[in-house]
């Protein structure tokens, strides 16, 4: 590979944070997504578990603004690198059973050692903004919903922040920022409507930790968005459809919480001990945007 090669292989990387593309790219993905789910417009009101008004749309407003910030600022080099990331599979066997939300599973099995009657089939093929075209379609359109975010949040600004700041404190900020983004979504989806006070504050701890996770998945297995994708679609799923109430939400969102906390433990505990991040790739190099998976 030639001199100017290398530079151009190494430009997405960069050893100092980009503030100012860092800000350009949160102010386009809240307006990108913004613009759709408008705060007060009471016609685009979507109902539970109904196709149509929808939010789908406003889901893709941080890959976009990623696209968009990454063009600008890196050039084609970084494209190249975006949509490397957003396509990585082969990663560590290990990190795709992590991905594919033994929370979910979890909550399923609480629900069944209780004795309650579980969720039907037909029940988790429902999920408010999509219309009801069977489990496979859902769970292929939210997938690819959370692909439209996580390629925002960890393909783009995770890297990003973690230039300067510890794994643990860039999936915290990212986590303030992604509840915000989320704020719309109290005012236009109906489930989210009736939240009170107390419902806020559970589901920004929610998302940081499910941040937090999402931080240790993305860095171990390499850099992979669709990985993180995957888990974030698996996890509205058992969250978000019609199945999701009562019961199965709470205990998933339990396990995530527990999980995340135990991940934020695990973390302090190391940097205590002067021994490795638990949530950062195996190497400190890889902090870059690409990274090895371990």
């Amino acid at each position: 590979m030639t001199a100017l090669g290398e530079r151009r292989r190494q430009a997405p990387i960069g050893p100092r944070l980009d503030v100012r593309a860092l800000a350009v790219f949160f102010v386009l993905a809240y307006a990108l997504s913004w613009a759709w789910a408008f705060p007060g417009r009471e016609h685009v009101t979507v109902p539970r578990g109904a196709g149509w008004p929808t939010h789908y749309p406003a889901l893709f407003g941080p890959a976009v603004a990623a696209v968009l910030v990454t063009a600008w600022a890196i050039g084609r080099p970084g494209i190249h690198d975006l949509l490397v990331r957003m396509a990585r599979w082969r990663v560590r066997l290990r990190w795709w059973l992590a991905a594919l939300s033994p929370a979910a599973f979890l909550g399923l099995a609480l629900i069944a050692a209780a004795g309650k009657p579980l969720p039907s089939v037909a029940d988790f093929g429902r999920f408010s903004g999509i219309p009801a075209i069977g489990l496979a379609g859902v769970l292929l359109l939210v997938t690819v919903g959370a692909l439209g975010e996580e390629t925002g949040w960890r393909g783009y600004a995770l890297p990003q922040l973690q230039r300067r700041f510890s794994p643990l404190a860039s999936s915290l900020i990212i986590a303030v920022l992604w509840f915000g983004w989320h704020l719309p979504q109290f005012f236009v989806i109906a489930t989210y409507r009736d939240s009170s006070p107390a419902q806020y504050v559970g589901m920004l701890l929610g998302l940081a930790c499910g941040a937090v996770i999402l931080t240790w998945l993305y860095n171990r297995s390499g850099g992979s968005i669709l990985l993180v994708a995957v888990w974030h679609g698996l996890y509205n799923i058992v969250s978000g459809t019609q199945a999701a109430t009562g019961m199965l939400a709470a205990a998933v969102s339990t396990l995530v919480m527990i999980q995340g906390a135990l991940l934020i433990i695990l973390e302090i505990r190391a940097r205590r001990h002067g021994r490795p991040s638990v949530l950062g790739p195996r190497e400190p190099a890889q902090i870059r945007l690409t990274a090895e998976p371990d």
